[in-house]
């Protein structure tokens, strides 16, 4: 389960004065802050099989990464997103898992790490697609600074987002904060995300990436 609140900074004039200002940096792991570039491309099948149940299909470049991933679920509000997540990483010799002519379910299903989210499920929503060419609906690109932060007895991440969201010949930037739980009470998720909407000029994010590219194609 994937659970994570984003923060849209856009009004921000350097959302990076978050980042260094002295109550959040005191807060970063020492030695935890990286930036990584992340080129996302969307799949999904001429009907829309995966948009229609919520689910998505990603396919990420991550600097030298390249990973699959299975989404399923929706926001919960107030810019806290729950889903289950599933994830594969490629070798550099698979090149032919996600494509027109289908993806190749069995290899997924066996290489697949989630963080206790059912195999069953996963399954299930494969088998929607199994077959069935997929098309790329859309892309985002953007640079990601992430820290690891420890707050109230709870390790997250948190991540500034800046780039572009790319469908139909459309753009649209993107430039928000993410905060992960990796391990402790998401309680200290949401309150360390309402402190951080007190200081600053943000907004509760409740569309992920993926709608907001849907929103571009008039699909959300």
């Amino acid at each position: 389960m994937e659970t994570e609140l984003k923060l849209n900074a856009s009004r921000l004039a350097d959302p990076t004065d978050v980042i260094r200002n002295p109550w959040i940096s005191d807060l970063i792991m020492p030695d935890s802050g990286q930036s990584i570039n992340m080129d996302s491309h969307y799949f999904d099948t001429a009907d829309g099989v995966l948009r229609n149940c919520g689910c998505s299909l990603r396919l990420r470049t991550e600097n030298e990464k390249r990973i699959v991933t299975v989404k399923a679920g929706n926001s919960a509000g107030g810019g806290l997103h729950q889903r289950m997540e599933w994830s594969a990483e490629l070798d550099e010799d698979e090149t032919d898992l996600l494509s027109a002519a289908g993806l190749d379910v069995a290899w997924l299903l066996r290489t697949a790490v989630s963080d206790g989210d059912p195999v069953d499920q996963l399954y299930d929503i494969l088998q929607m697609v199994n077959g069935k060419p997929l098309l790329e609906i859309c892309r985002v690109t953007f640079t990601r600074l992430v820290y690891d932060i420890g707050y109230g007895g709870t390790l997250m991440e948190l991540a500034l987002d800046e780039g572009g969201l790319y469908a139909a010949d459309r753009m649209a930037p993107i430039c928000e904060f993410e905060l992960e739980l990796k391990e402790g009470d998401a309680r200290d998720l949401v309150e360390l995300g309402q402190e951080l909407l007190a200081r600053y000029d943000l907004e509760p994010e409740n569309r992920s990436k993926l709608a907001r590219c849907l929103a571009l194609t008039g699909l959300e």
